[in-house]
């Protein structure tokens, strides 16, 4: 300890003493500024938001107060994506997609969203039983037939069951699900209109379910 001490004052001495006589202390060198490329490279290393920003960027574009989220992808004719939220008449999610006796069962819906805007509408089971995968069918000898979403995308363009349109709705016990179409058809938007024989819509549609209900 006495040996430190002894260098500490000899140091000290010899600073005050470079002082006294007008020394200077040396100037450090200029560093080089950073590259474009170390600027990129440490942009890239910068860690990804947190996982409750992420949260938080689903919560704005679907609020509560909407009881589906929803998230649309349509490719073919036309080629088109949005995410909506939207509304729900009923209890809990879990109630809404409960096991029981067969009945309609009414999916998701979505009104002139994203741009182009896009709507999906009249979508439901015909004998929904409880969670699981069902394939769709437009007509039935037994109970109630489903009906295919019928899509209009940019308000002119109106798609739905056809031909060859094929379907199948998978619904979890959360109330979150899906529903897949392929080949949907172009069909009469209104007076006047000419569908196009050939054209055809692959759809498909996520949605997760939330609230009570109260």
């Amino acid at each position: 300890m006495k040996h430190k001490l002894f260098l500490l004052v000899v140091v000290l001495a010899a600073f005050f003493g470079l002082a006294a006589c007008g020394g200077e202390a040396e100037t450090p060198e200029a560093t080089a500024a950073p590259t474009a490329a170390a600027v990129v490279a440490a942009v890239a290393d910068t860690p990804a938001p947190p996982a409750d920003a992420a949260v938080a960027a689903a919560e704005t574009a679907c609020p509560e107060y909407f009881r589906f989220c929803t998230a649309v992808q349509i490719s073919g004719a036309v080629t088109a994506e949005t995410s909506a939220g939207t509304g729900g008449n009923f209890g809990t999610c879990a109630e809404w997609a409960a096991d029981g006796a067969e009945r309609i069962l009414e999916l998701p819906f979505v009104l002139a969203a994203g741009d182009p805007p896009i709507t999906v509408a009249l979508t439901r089971l015909g004998s929904y039983t409880g969670a699981g995968q069902y394939e769709m069918a437009a007509t039935t000898t037994a109970g109630n037939p489903d009906a295919f979403p019928a899509l209009d995308v940019g308000g002119g363009r109106t798609f739905s069951n056809g031909e060859g349109s094929a379907a199948v709705v998978t619904v979890a016990a959360d109330g979150s699900g899906t529903i897949t179409a392929t080949g949907l058809v172009e069909i009469a938007a209104g007076q006047g209109s000419a569908p196009d024989p050939n054209a055809r819509l692959d759809f498909a549609m996520q949605w997760t379910c939330q609230g009570t209900g109260n």
